[in-house]
């Protein structure tokens, strides 16, 4: 009886060491309900959400979902695509009401804005852990735009815009197709000679700026003009002088016909994607499109228009794609990121898409298919994009509705963007 009961507590106590061993932080074992790989051992769900790109970028992520589950049969990853225009309305009310996605796109703004909420998981520890070789081939500047304090929130699906034209409307208006406008004085010239009327109504512009949520075509060209609309503490700038004249000459632009009006954020493309414009800040993804039914020999593209200080700064947004902090698979949420931004994947993915791989290693292979997109590494160069501010969304507010009065004759450029830049003020006052 005796060897009995030495021989229970010997296979008790072997147990709860393997159980204690096993759960205790450091064991060198991966930690119940995962695998070596990291990712969660019984079949798990990820939620992701990604903002509509077109049928083109629907398709690849499609695609990227199925090779992911094909090496990952233990995660099933659950789509959800969401038109541009009510994707971060519907992200802010998920956040708000628990019911958030595992992983989703976010735009450049939504993060720089949001990140310090606490909404969003760090990655740096994953990266850090695994060693992770992406992190060094990304280009420096794609890759530090995800970070805050010391953490990576998001990496970047860059969205660079050089100028693009249509050569066969240049040829249309007796201008040089391979000839694209050399200053901003030039730029709203050609504007006037390509824009073209029918009945007193233009039916196709000169320059496509986006009258309504119109604040990334009107920065493009305030980037020329050497300023941003806020600073890099927050504060709103867009009543500076170069700002008004700027507007000035837009609105002048707009009422002599130069471009039509536009939603920035419209789900059918915006003037250019359409063949509704002659010239257009876009990046070669967001035109892919267009190439595919007009031919690449009608599309020109060239670093923008030199500045006031001959530099030619172009505008680079783009998509991050970034996890929930409280997701309930952080591991499974990881690894798809990691996947999404593999070597092999993201040339697949840009290659189909025209988007432009934010990897170091892959430039070469990919510009075999769009050799086209040797611009956009040149503009990348001089990029700048919304300066790290918790305040953009309040910044971006106020000017599209300075935006919106101006070209709709509600009030003068000067009066609509002091008055917006004044209550703009006062809300960011208020929050602090």
């Amino acid at each position: 009886m005796r060897q009995r009961l030495t021989a229970g507590l010997i296979i008790l106590t072997i147990i709860l060491t393997l159980v204690l061993s096993g759960c205790a932080p450091g064991s060198g074992q991966e930690p119940a309900g995962t695998q070596a790989d990291g990712t969660d051992s019984e079949k798990v769900t990820l939620k992701f959400w990604y903002p509509n790109a077109g049928e083109i970028t629907d398709q690849a992520i499609q695609k990227t979902i199925a090779s992911f589950e094909e090496q990952h049969t233990d995660i099933h990853v659950e789509l959800t695509v969401v038109p541009w225009d009510q994707y971060f309305q519907k992200l802010a009310v998920a956040y708000s009401g628990g019911t958030q996605p595992d992983v989703h796109g976010l735009g450049f703004g939504q993060l720089i804005s949001t990140v310090d909420q606490g909404k969003y998981l760090n990655l740096q520890p994953y990266i850090d852990q695994e060693q992770w070789e992406g992190a060094s081939d990304f280009f420096p500047d794609i890759w530090k735009s995800g970070q805050w304090q010391d953490g990576q929130y998001g990496l970047l699906m860059p969205d660079v815009r050089p100028l693009a034209w249509r050569k066969d409307f240049f040829k249309e208006a007796g201008l040089n197709p391979e000839s694209p406008p050399k200053t901003v004085d030039e730029l709203f010239e050609f504007a006037n000679k390509l824009k073209k009327a029918e009945n007193g109504q233009t039916v196709r512009s000169g320059l496509d700026i986006q009258i309504s949520n119109g604040e990334q075509s009107y920065l493009s060209i305030l980037l020329l003009l050497g300023q941003n609309f806020y600073d890099n503490e927050g504060n709103p700038q867009f009543d500076s002088e170069t700002s008004i004249q700027l507007v000035e000459r837009l609105v002048e632009l707009y009422k002599s016909g130069g471009f039509m009006a536009s939603n920035q954020q419209s789900t059918t493309g915006t003037p250019f994607q359409n063949s509704q414009a002659a010239m257009a800040f876009i990046s070669a993804s967001a035109a892919a499109s267009l190439v595919q039914s007009v031919g690449s020999d009608n599309i020109g593209w060239s670093l923008p228009p030199a500045g006031i200080d001959g530099s030619q700064p172009a505008l680079m947004l783009g998509t991050f794609l970034t996890a929930a902090a409280s997701t309930k698979h952080p591991d499974a949420a990881w690894a798809f990121i990691k996947f999404w931004f593999s070597k092999d994947n993201i040339l697949k993915f840009t290659t189909e898409t025209g988007n432009l791989p934010p990897l170091q290693s892959v430039k070469e292979e990919y510009l075999k298919a769009h050799p086209e997109n040797e611009i956009s590494y040149e503009t990348m160069k001089n990029a700048q994009g919304y300066p790290p501010s918790k305040q953009w969304s309040i910044n971006v507010k106020y000017l599209r509705l300075a935006l919106e009065e101006a070209y709709n004759g509600i009030k003068a450029p000067a009066d609509a963007l002091k008055d917006n830049a004044k209550l703009a003020r006062d809300e960011i006052a208020a929050t602090k």
